[in-house]
């Protein structure tokens, strides 16, 4: 795991951020990769009615989309308010925001049977006090689903404010199989499932969009398909059972 300077004022940082991006409408390309990370969420983690599920960094509230199948419970948790009452306005599900810090969670132990992390552990300053932090209040034998870019190049842009050095996408941390497998176990998870998703090669080549509409088994069999030809995966994604 690559770890470089952590920033300071990261929360102010990111309550800028919900007023600057648009989570909600990004690109059709984009759109098609986040629609396929959730559904392989939903394949991974067979989500079940009434459970009570926590997504950290709910960012543009995708998860709807897998949750509302089965209705289950759906605790979005992220900075910026604007996402947050954005999200709640167009879900469709039991839906109940919270805005906080994932490094301090202001809930009781033992209160989600699963956790999200779609995109997220790259960008946090302390991802091992977060992880913990979630061990503590999954239920037992909860399920931790985590997403992250695969073997991602930190790259590096001089901020135009004081003219130092930050990470592109505000990314902190790359990680790989082994390293994320041992953040997991470090932090009182047993990794139970492994995936690679959305290879860059078909993504490049407009395959997501054209095949928008083919059931995403069939989807799954072409990408790892290419997957296994160059591992070059967009997201390498991952299920923990908290021990």
């Amino acid at each position: 795991m690559e770890n470089i300077n952590t920033p300071t004022n990261y929360i102010q940082h990111y309550k800028f951020d919900g007023d600057y991006y648009d989570y909600f409408s990004p690109d059709k390309f984009m759109l098609e990769e986040i629609r396929r990370r959730y559904q392989e969420f939903h394949n991974l983690g067979r989500f079940k009615a009434s459970d009570a599920i926590l997504e950290i960094g709910s960012g543009g509230g995708f998860a709807q989309e897998v949750l509302k199948k089965v209705q289950s419970n759906y605790f979005p948790l992220d900075i910026p308010l604007r996402n947050l009452k954005k999200l709640k306005d167009k879900c469709s599900l039991p839906v109940f925001p919270v805005a906080s810090d994932a490094h301090t969670l202001p809930f009781k132990e033992r209160s989600f049977d699963s956790v999200i992390m779609a995109e997220v552990l790259e960008h946090l300053a302390s991802p091992e006090i977060v992880l913990s932090e979630v061990r503590r209040i999954l239920k037992d034998q909860g399920t931790l689903l985590v997403s992250v870019p695969y073997k991602e190049k930190i790259t590096y842009q001089i901020c135009i404010h004081c003219n130092k050095p930050t990470p592109t996408h505000s990314h902190l941390h790359s990680f790989d199989t082994e390293n994320l497998s041992h953040l997991m176990k470090m932090t009182g998870f047993r990794t139970v499932k492994v995936s690679k998703n959305c290879n860059k090669i078909p993504s490049r080549l407009h395959f997501n969009v054209f095949f928008q509409n083919v059931p995403f088994r069939v989807w799954k069999i072409f990408d790892n398909f290419f997957t296994l030809l160059v591992d070059k995966p967009t997201s390498l994604m991952m299920v923990g059972k908290k021990i």
